[in-house]
């Protein structure tokens, strides 16, 4: 199984070396892992920095990305006689200014896989504690959708992009604010996004975090997961979008249990952006 969602220290928000968290998915069985360390972009919310050896780093910087690269390939030479292939990874936080907002290196990387997301609504951080509440008291739960999916698929058609990750991330605080309506609104918008990911070749991720927080349903939902497969999406991966250790594979089994009931056939797997299915198993 793979687990193509990992953040380990560099990230602001996450714990753990690339070899614990190695180590971790060896323990677990699994054969690949991405890391997909945070790329933050929108400098108003003040979050676009990493970790680089005990320093603080700004993300526009080359310097962290040259360390980060060099690690992760040490990674692979190293795990892989192990039975475990280690892919170069990022989450890169989708903003209008994006090309503005990367490190000058960031085209020549030799990324295996990049993920794009969506954390912020008008510089608000729509998925973290205390921040959410902000931008769903200024707006309506129809103009969160609206502001939400068009700027999802501005990133889809971007080209910047081989997956989207955790699609419905409104829904982890939406739900308590606006009610059990939040997670109907992307319904008016499926279509035309699932239309810009088959034109642009982008996939979309099962992000088993939400089953660890005691949530019934990973992101995106079931219900979300069956439609795009209706619309003839194909491209998917599967994360468990851990920050420590501990999580790196959890629930991966349920996600590709869920593909399967969802009439999917085959997982993605990612090298040097070149995408190869395998049959789910």
């Amino acid at each position: 199984m793979f687990d193509y969602h990992i953040h380990p220290n560099y990230s602001i928000d996450a714990e753990g070396s690339i070899d614990e968290f190695c180590e971790e998915a060896l323990r677990k069985g699994l054969k690949e892992i991405a890391f997909t360390t945070h790329l933050d972009t929108d400098s108003v919310a003040d979050d676009c920095y990493v970790n680089v050896r005990g320093r603080t780093v700004s993300t526009r910087s080359s310097e962290w990305l040259e360390d980060y690269e060099a690690s992760i390939r040490s990674a692979d030479d190293k795990y892989r006689e192990r039975g475990l292939r280690v892919r170069l990874g990022v989450e890169v936080d989708y903003i209008r200014e994006i090309e503005d907002s990367l490190p000058e290196n960031f085209h020549s990387t030799d990324f295996d896989i990049i993920l794009g997301s969506m954390h912020l609504i008008d510089h608000i951080a729509i998925s973290a504690t205390g921040r959410a509440e902000k931008a769903f008291k200024k707006y309506s739960m129809e103009e969160i959708g609206n502001k939400y999916y068009t700027l999802l698929q501005e990133a889809v058609e971007s080209g910047l992009f081989d997956i989207i990750a955790h699609i419905d991330l409104y829904r982890r605080f939406g739900l308590k604010f606006y009610g059990d309506g939040v997670r109907e609104i992307w319904k008016p918008h499926i279509e035309s996004f699932a239309q810009a990911m088959n034109r642009y070749d982008v996939g979309f991720e099962i992000n088993t975090s939400p089953w660890r927080r005691g949530q019934q349903q990973p992101m995106p939902e079931a219900e979300i997961v069956k439609e795009l497969r209706r619309q003839g999406v194909v491209i998917v991966t599967v994360g468990s979008d851990a920050h420590t250790p501990r999580d790196v594979g959890r629930d991966i089994d349920r996600a590709y249990e869920l593909l399967r009931n969802s009439g999917f056939e085959n997982i993605s797997q990612f090298e040097k952006r070149v995408i190869h299915n395998f049959t789910l198993t």
